[in-house]
């Protein structure tokens, strides 16, 4: 009879020594340790089993040693940015927080289908004539005219691939103010011109609150390319 092997008994059935040794097969004995187990189980099959009462760690002989279940070294999973959940043991479940901010790192993102979606808008203004801009806020901003712009500066414009700004400018109330495109920065590079349709250049509309809208085209953070529409009013 093979060790393990199940036999139902029943009132007045003969124990046999083939069934008490398997009775003594199935037994998961405890000793202190594999020395001890070797002196007391000198007949020991493969497949025998004991408790290791001083490494805590359940043993089988596989025919020439005892063998232990590798110990795993996860020990517990933390939730991360955007992540509830973890634990250290059982059934393990991590949720990602769709409803928070999440930074994806400038990862490249494929087969996107977008639905219901908006860009955040930049509340900006303009300091001694020049205007900053900051990609990394935002690519739309909106500025309503306090003096002449002489200056446009864009900081982090990505250097690979195609991104736009979209500017909506809007006149003063009382008096007309200009900006200019010949001074335009992009990410701490030289003064250029961006560069407009048949070069016809940009005048800003000169209506008291009219609104000019602007889209800034980079391609690799070079000059940019200048598509206005104007005068709404």
């Amino acid at each position: 009879m093979a060790a393990g092997a199940w036999f139902d008994w029943s009132t007045g059935d003969l124990v046999t020594e083939a069934r008490f040794q398997d009775i003594q097969d199935s037994i998961v004995f405890i000793y202190s340790s594999e020395s001890a187990a070797n002196s007391a189980l000198t007949n020991k099959v493969e497949g025998t089993v004991f408790v290791d009462t001083t490494d805590n760690l359940i043993k089988m002989w596989n025919g020439s040693s005892w063998q232990t279940a590798e110990a795993g070294d996860i020990t517990g999973v933390t939730a991360g940015t955007n992540l509830s959940g973890g634990g250290a043991t059982g059934a393990v479940t991590l949720n990602l927080a769709i409803d928070a901010a999440v930074a994806f790192g400038d990862q490249t993102a494929s087969a996107i289908v977008l639905k219901d979606y908006a860009e955040t808008d930049q509340a900006l203004s303009s300091s001694s004539n020049a205007l900053a801009i900051d990609l990394a806020n935002g690519n739309t901003g909106h500025i309503t005219l306090t003096e002449n712009i002489t200056d446009i500066d864009f900081t982090n414009v990505p250097t690979n691939g195609v991104s736009t700004f979209t500017l909506q400018i809007t006149q003063h109330a009382s008096s007309s103010k200009t900006v200019a495109i010949n001074a335009v920065t992009v990410n701490g590079a030289g003064h250029v011109t961006a560069k407009t349709a048949g070069g016809s250049g940009f005048t800003m509309s000169t209506g008291a609150n009219d609104i000019d809208l602007l889209t800034f085209l980079f391609v690799d953070a070079a000059t940019p390319l200048l598509n206005a529409l104007q005068d709404f009013s």
